[in-house]
């Protein structure tokens, strides 16, 4: 695909994110990943980010533009009887084969997240199930109190 064309698919994600005169989906990650934290705050481990309202990374969104172009090629030469197109396991088609034959999409050409975010994740899920299992205690002793009283 034509980087011009991946250029305002890139800027079309951004406009329909909320962020119209921007043109990189990295830049407009951070500006709303700033904007959920706060400006004054920094990101830790207490920061309540709901990282499914991100757009993708680029590093996401290219081999997605890449399928989707694939997919869009094949269906435009639907009419013809016979037609030549890449395989989409090939280079730059958002695919791959597998050892068993099977075809998977590429998700990423890269990490999505950055590591220092990653490790705050991380320690946050941890966090999250060990307080998940005192809750689980603390409502189990007080079912066992209350039929003491009956």
């Amino acid at each position: 695909m034509d980087e011009d064309v991946q250029r305002e698919i890139e800027a079309f994600t951004c406009a329909m994110y909320g962020y119209p005169r921007e043109t990189s989906v990295n830049m407009t990650r951070a500006k709303m990943l700033r904007k959920m934290v706060g400006e004054d705050e920094t990101l830790s481990m207490k920061s309540k980010v709901d990282l499914a309202r991100l757009p993708p990374c680029q590093d996401s969104l290219v081999p997605h533009v890449q399928r989707v172009n694939h997919r869009l090629a094949c269906y435009r030469r639907a009419s013809l009887p016979i037609f030549e197109r890449p395989k989409p396991h090939e280079n730059n088609q958002g695919w791959l084969k597998t050892d068993e034959g099977a075809l998977e999409p590429v998700w990423s050409n890269g990490p999505i997240l950055p590591l220092s975010l990653v490790d705050i994740l991380a320690v946050d899920n941890d966090n999250e199930s060990d307080e998940e299992e005192s809750e689980e205690g603390d409502a189990e002793s007080e079912s066992d109190s209350d039929d003491d009283d009956i």
